[in-house]
């Protein structure tokens, strides 16, 4: 194949892959995605999502051979929740 027609042929993949994906929300494509390790900064965020507190603090530590996230979080009525959120799952506990 021409090197004409497989680049006019790669922009058309591209230019439908970007009108196919404009429609998907992003929590959506996010769940399709193969599950990985989440950062620090996601697992607060997650957290973040789920509370109407103030994060104070987030302390790395291995719990079982896995990395789990542990985020204190001040609530309104001036109470401190922890929260742990496994790194690999971004399961909140």
């Amino acid at each position: 194949m021409p090197l004409a027609l497989r680049r006019r042929a790669a922009g058309a993949c591209l230019a439908l892959l970007v009108v196919l994906s404009a429609g998907v929300p992003a929590a959506l494509a996010q769940d399709s995605r193969a599950p990985g390790p989440i950062s620090q900064d996601a697992a607060v965020a997650l957290v973040r999502e789920q509370t109407d507190g103030k994060v104070v603090r987030v302390d790395r530590r291995l719990e079982g051979g896995n990395v789990v996230y542990r985020i204190r979080v001040l609530k309104p009525d001036g109470r401190v929740r922890e929260y742990r959120v496994d790194a690999a799952t971004g399961a909140i506990r």
